[in-house]
């Protein structure tokens, strides 16, 4: 009989942000959309969505998440699509918009698989509607963490950023058309 061979996760730190609390104290209400950045050692993928419903809250505890990505000089776009609930979609960043007192660059060494925190949040309410905790592909966890050291790196410009943005969407008119060709796709663990 073989033995089964399990990988260390890196340790996260816990968030004590909790279902049904508001996702920040600061603000009630949110645009509809999507925000990326990595905090307390794990990425982090926020959905801001009106009114979400009992079958997309329970999809996105646990229907199955793939992620992509695709970079440029500029910028780079996270792509994910959550199975039966959410289609290919996306969201631009750059480490450098993040305040530097609150920016972080990913630790993981070659080899190890980094954690994907998940807020689903009512953006009318400004509440948490469901969270998750995954852990990416090794091959993602890389990517992303060489695409922010450059980013780290080489500086930010916005005006820079935001004709690269208007250009992308110029270029791709939505997310599966940016997904072929995205550098890197790979589902998550978890």
């Amino acid at each position: 009989m073989s033995h089964i061979h399990t990988f260390p996760r890196p340790d996260v730190e816990a968030d004590p942000r909790q279902v049904g609390t508001p996702y920040s104290t600061e603000y009630r209400r949110y645009d509809e959309g999507a925000r990326y950045l990595y905090s307390q050692g794990a990425h982090e993928l926020t959905l801001f969505w009106p009114s979400p419903t009992a079958h997309e809250i329970n999809g996105f505890r646990l229907q199955p998440i793939e992620t992509a990505l695709y970079s440029d000089a500029a910028l780079a776009v996270l792509l994910y699509r959550i199975d039966g609930i959410c289609e290919w979609s996306d969201v631009s960043f750059h480490v450098q918009r993040i305040p530097e007192n609150e920016r972080e660059l990913p630790q993981e060494p070659t080899g190890e698989r980094a954690r994907l925190r998940l807020f689903l949040v009512d953006c009318d309410t400004g509440l948490i509607s469901a969270r998750r905790l995954v852990s990416l592909d090794k091959v993602m966890t890389q990517a992303l963490r060489h695409v922010m050291f450059d980013q780290a790196q080489n500086g930010f410009d916005p005006l820079r950023y935001d004709l690269a943005l208007q250009q992308i969407h110029a270029r791709f008119p939505d997310s599966d058309a940016l997904l072929k060709v995205a550098e890197f796709q790979e589902m998550t663990l978890g």
